[in-house]
């Protein structure tokens, strides 16, 4: 099952459950970050990507620039174990990052939940790449895609969803990433940026392996 249908059966699923009036204060933020121009503030393809250091599900220090050094690194940011649409997606990239590894291209995930939500997460999936824990967001404010809760959404989350974002990511505050994939080439340069303020909706993994490759293919040729 592609991934798409996967995130179409969650949304049929949680059409359903959820009650209308939480329906229309989750839609109602989603327009919000999208009139407000939450996509303005990203970074675009020809930006720096900023480097970053991070502790992976084993406890080890794992930086971007040392990645890229090796060649393109995709970079997504997902919201955390506890949404399932970001846990669809981590499952969908596990499955690709072989083929990642083989044309020489680098993925690591971020969230802004625990460390150690993030160790469970990564031994439950049998991840094979890097899962990163992001505290605080503060990779995700670099990458220009972190958003703070109104106490309407808070509500919601806290009442219906069940989840306290904040605790769960043992944070300062209510904020998550706008769930993005960047692919950067090995020169630290964004090249592609895959980002929407919906939730449920993600890129196939295809589509990021067939742009990594046109990236790498693009890096070998300007090389010569």
């Amino acid at each position: 099952m592609s991934l798409a249908q996967t995130l179409a059966e969650l949304r049929d699923k949680f059409a359903k459950i959820l009650p209308e009036s939480a329906t229309a204060i989750m839609e109602g933020h989603i327009e919000s970050l999208r009139k407000n121009g939450a996509l303005d503030q990203i970074l675009k393809p020809g930006a720096k990507a900023p480097p970053f250091r991070l502790k992976n599900q084993h406890d080890e220090d794992i930086s971007s620039v040392d990645l890229i050094k090796r060649g393109p690194l995709v970079v997504s940011f997902t919201r955390g174990s506890w949404c399932p649409f970001c846990s669809a997606e981590v499952r969908a990239l596990n499955e690709v990052y072989d083929q990642l590894r083989e044309a020489g291209i680098e993925l690591v995930v971020l969230s802004p939940q625990s460390l150690d939500r993030t160790r469970k997460q990564a031994t439950a999936g049998k991840l094979k790449f890097s899962l990163l824990a992001d505290t605080d967001n503060e990779i995700a404010k670099a990458f220009g895609l972190v958003y703070t809760f109104p106490e309407d959404l808070k509500n919601v989350y806290r009442n219906v969803v069940k989840v306290d974002v904040q605790a769960v990511n043992e944070a300062s505050s209510w904020q998550l990433p706008i769930p993005s994939r960047f692919v950067i080439d090995g020169n630290g340069i964004v090249r592609d940026v895959k980002a929407d303020p919906d939730y449920r909706y993600r890129p196939e993994p295809s589509e990021v392996l067939a742009i990594a490759r046109e990236v790498m293919g693009n890096t070998n040729t300007s090389a010569l």
